[in-house]
């Protein structure tokens, strides 16, 4: 992708005889683009209103809020200026997107450099008909191209003939709603409210602790207000034997519940309505209760598949499974990574979903005879647990006494959780593919493409050489996976091992291929 300016009206230049015609974004586009313009501006001048903390209750100056709402209005327009302007085309091999009249700003994409499509239909874009549409390549990070306000059979048309131009032939009719199976087309999953919230209330993330905080700070807000005056009034009643325990038990039920509320919300909202189908040379996902997004994936730039099955989902029978291609987010969590998320996947239907993913896995995935982790590691687990153990307790135990000793009990605690950690490690190499199963807690599987490996590197810390033992990092574009502890003869032989075996597509599961010399 690169861009040019360029100093002549769009408008300027005719069409010559034999050149594809450019292509504008609805009119309603603008008003589509007003909200999410809005909102970028808002949070990037953010920041330009803190000094209204320190002010007091002088306030800023008249100037400088007019400086300030200036600016806010300026960028607006800028941003709705450049979605009004803004046109597109395929020319050959290419997608060019070009935007802005005085100074004109052009995009090429390589259609076979293109990863992903995105169609997100977000709540005011659906009132008003139309959908935006995001194009990925393998550079990760931001969409390479995001035209914002097309109608849907103009966005249908536009991933169509990028199909057709990489030689895949189109992916179906796209309906007014996203998603939707077409004729022909195979469903692989879907997911119902109630598996929704058993996924929210078992995935408790940083985002949901986010709006946690927040919500306990404007209970904190009432509690000052309204309780704590009651409270007072009270006061025999509320300090009687056994009420702080009773008072801190309700709490943390409170929040608790609270948590699972949250958590089952959010995932209600990004996946209501979810639906995998299988298009043929694609996979098609959708779902989104305010803001529907559907993604297309090509079968052929599969190159990681992660199984995601911590304690509490093994329990319930389910779990999740992740896809990622070349064109990963980089800098954001697993699952936001993740261009394809299936949420819920009951784990008698995980084998045959996985070899959807990838055709050379096995029928059972849990029978794979994986390779344990060096004896060694566990020991090196063991002290690192005890480490943070002690990091832990001796200074609750210096600054609350008897009851911070009771910290301690975590030592125990974590040398437990270390042996688990160790013990359902494994790893596995054969002529097509890399599997890596990590974690007892959180138990993660991780397929990897040995055809879109793009580097191997060996890792040793100083307590690891001591051991004699090491780690294997295998690259991908835009990911990793980290294979369990091993020797570090093994880690050097690995090297050489992963990269120089390049299959051909199909081709079938040898398991003694992780004993073959380099």
């Amino acid at each position: 992708m690169s861009s040019e300016p360029v100093s002549v009206s769009a408008e300027a230049l005719p069409v010559a005889a034999g050149e594809v015609a450019w292509k504008r974004l609805s009119p309603k586009a603008p008003l589509a683009a007003l909200v999410p313009l809005t909102g970028m501006v808002g949070r990037m001048l953010l920041g330009a209103l803190l000094p209204t903390y320190f002010a007091g209750e002088r306030g800023l100056p008249t100037v400088l809020w007019v400086i300030v709402v200036g600016l806010a209005l300026l960028m607006l327009a800028i941003g709705l200026y450049e979605v009004a302007t803004l046109s597109y085309r395929l020319d050959g091999a290419q997608l060019e997107i070009r935007s802005g009249i005085f100074t004109r700003t052009s995009r090429f994409i390589e259609a076979a450099r293109v990863q992903n499509t995105e169609v997100l239909q977000p709540f005011v874009s659906k009132l008003l008909g139309l959908v935006e549409v995001k194009v990925e390549t393998a550079s990760g990070g931001k969409a390479d191209g995001h035209l914002r306000g097309l109608t849907p059979e103009d966005a249908q048309a536009l991933i169509d003939a990028l199909q057709v131009v990489r030689g895949e032939g189109p992916a179906g009719l796209l309906p007014a709603t996203p998603g939707d199976a077409a004729p022909g087309e195979r469903v692989l999953s879907e997911a119902r409210l109630g598996a929704l919230l058993l996924y929210g209330a078992t995935a408790l993330g940083v985002g949901v602790l986010a709006v946690v905080m927040g919500a306990l700070h404007e209970i904190t807000e009432t509690f000052h207000k309204l309780l704590l005056p009651w409270m007072e009034a009270h006061w025999e009643a509320v300090a009687a034997p056994g009420m702080g325990w009773l008072a801190a038990t309700v709490a943390a039920l409170a929040g608790l519940f609270g948590l699972w509320v949250v958590s089952g919300a959010r995932a209600v909202l990004r996946f209501h309505g979810f639906r995998l189908v299988d298009t043929g040379t694609h996979l098609r996902a959708v779902g989104g209760l305010i803001t529907r997004r559907q993604v297309t994936v090509r079968r052929a730039r599969i190159q990681q598949v992660v199984l995601d099955e911590p304690l509490l989902r093994r329990a319930l029978g389910f779990g999740s499974v992740e896809v990622e291609t070349a064109g990963v987010r980089a800098g954001k969590e697993a699952t936001e990574r993740a261009e394809l998320l299936v949420p819920v996947v009951p784990t008698a239907s995980m084998p045959g979903l996985l070899r959807e993913f990838v055709p050379e896995l096995p029928d059972a995935i849990d029978a794979l005879p994986l390779k344990p982790a060096h004896p060694k590691a566990l020991l090196r687990a063991r002290i690192r647990a005890v480490g943070l153990g002690v990091l832990v307790a001796a200074p609750a135990t210096w600054f609350w006494g008897p009851w911070g000793a009771l910290a301690w009990g975590l030592v125990p605690a974590q040398l437990l959780a270390a042996w688990f950690d160790w013990r359902f490690q494994g790893w596995l190499i054969t002529d097509a593919l890399v599997v890596v199963r990590q974690g007892f807690w959180r138990r993660r599987t991780t397929v990897v493409q040995r055809a879109r490996i793009q580097s191997v590197r060996a890792r040793q810390g100083p307590l690891e050489r001591g051991y004699g033992i090491g780690h294997v990092r295998i690259d991908v574009a835009g990911s990793y996976v980290v294979l369990p502890s091993v020797g570090w003869d093994e880690a050097q032989s690995l090297i050489d091992l992963l990269p120089a075996r390049r299959v051909p597509k199909r081709a079938g599961l040898r398991l003694p291929a992780q004993e073959s010399s380099p």
